[in-house]
């Protein structure tokens, strides 16, 4: 491609299979580290009121209560506080694949070739699902900061679908 061409010309595609990958490698970090039980400040107390759909300390955050006694009650691990946790690794995991589709897309106006740009929206994946106060947030539930990053990451990823078509379906 020459170096004047058009930024109509890149293949600005989003890379799915490589967010997938994205999110595996991520749960799986988080998951070999996961906490078997619960942590100290909140965690007990979310993770009881999912469990028994109580109300925790306000502001009480039913979307997290509904959204955990759901895992709370399928058969993916031995402890209810195990199946708690795994869906902070899960709800993690998908902001990370969210933010490297992110990255991915702004990098198209600096990198004409796509594995430049998986790379960069790796990069930004390990650095952004390493950093401490993720990683501890996400092999723990303490509160409900996982499940707000991925909601996050989610509507973000669809604001930059919908500015690339604003008109589209």
């Amino acid at each position: 491609m020459a170096p004047n061409a058009p930024s109509s010309d890149l293949d600005s595609r989003p890379s799915y299979l490589a967010a997938g990958i994205a999110f595996v490698g991520v749960f799986l970090l988080y998951l070999v580290t996961l906490s078997p039980d619960t942590a100290m400040w909140d965690t007990s107390e979310y993770i009881a009121a999912a469990y028994t759909l109580g109300i925790p300390h306000p502001p009480g955050n039913p979307f997290f209560v509904l959204i955990g006694r759901v895992f709370s009650v399928l058969p993916i691990a031995p402890t209810v506080a195990m199946r708690i946790n795994l869906l902070a690794a899960i709800s993690s995991a998908t902001a990370a694949a969210m933010w490297f589709l992110i990255t991915e897309r702004v990098l198209v106006g600096w990198f004409e070739k796509r594995w430049q740009r998986i790379v960069g929206g790796a990069l930004a994946v390990l650095i952004g699902s390493t950093a401490f106060t993720v990683w501890a947030q996400s092999v723990v539930n303490e509160k409900v900061y996982t499940i707000s990053l991925a909601g996050l990451a989610i509507t973000a990823w669809l604001t930059v679908r919908w500015c690339d078509d604003p008109d589209g379906p």
